[in-house]
């Protein structure tokens, strides 16, 4: 069996409802070359925000399981842009084919999300933040995706960063300050900035398990 694929990252992410605005799409499309995704996956109904499980759609068929590993606090990375610093690990097992959940979920618990997703390695393109980011061994990229689960249509705007733990906090941070300074289109408040599974554990706060498979005392 082949070893899971491994990621320690650092990420600060914001949520808003509706379409991305034009602002922060042309933002993003400034940053370098962009990578263009849509895609469904499947999320599991989160159990909590530390713990995210999914079934990635689109042509990789794998298995993902994200655990915060730590909450960091919030950082003021600009005039109008606050974030919540989060620590993750993620693991991902790739599979022979995809289940058949996406057609014959009898649990009522895995949930599609589609996500249509603009993202820039700024390890690959920014002028000033590549150079730096290659000295501490650390990739980053900055994303705005559009996201649709259930009845719910929102957009994220974040930026991760991965390599050595020592690297992240520092790295991430000269990214976030680099980019969100005077010029950036839009306020980002603290309040707006939680990982996907917080958000999806709001976003199908009404969705339960199909009661098919509880007992009769949980229907």
């Amino acid at each position: 069996m082949a070893p899971p694929a491994e990621t320690n990252s650092l990420e600060v992410r914001w949520f808003d409802a509706g379409p991305p605005p034009t602002s922060l799409t042309d933002w993003v499309t400034g940053l370098g070359d962009v990578t263009t995704a849509t895609r469904t996956d499947l999320y599991l109904s989160p159990p909590a925000p530390a713990v995210n499980v999914k079934l990635r759609g689109g042509d990789a068929h794998a298995l993902e399981i994200k655990q915060r590993l730590a909450a960091l606090g919030s950082h003021a990375f600009g005039p109008a842009v606050t974030g919540r610093l989060e620590q993750w690990y993620k693991w991902r097992f790739s599979l022979s084919e995809a289940p058949a959940l996406w057609d014959a979920d009898r649990s009522g618990l895995w949930h599609p999300v589609e996500k249509t997703r603009l993202l820039v390695r700024l390890d690959d393109d920014h002028p000033v933040l590549a150079e730096r980011l290659s000295e501490a061994g650390v990739t980053a990229h900055a994303e705005v995706t559009a996201v649709e689960a259930g009845d719910t249509s929102a957009w994220t705007c974040g930026l991760e960063a991965t390599g050595p733990p020592t690297q992240l906090v520092p790295s991430l941070r000269a990214v976030g300050d680099a980019l969100f300074d005077e010029a950036f289109p839009l306020s980002l408040d603290a309040s707006q900035s939680v990982g996907y599974s917080a958000w999806l554990g709001a976003a199908l706060a009404d969705d339960d398990a199909d009661p098919s498979v509880l007992t009769s005392a949980d229907r």
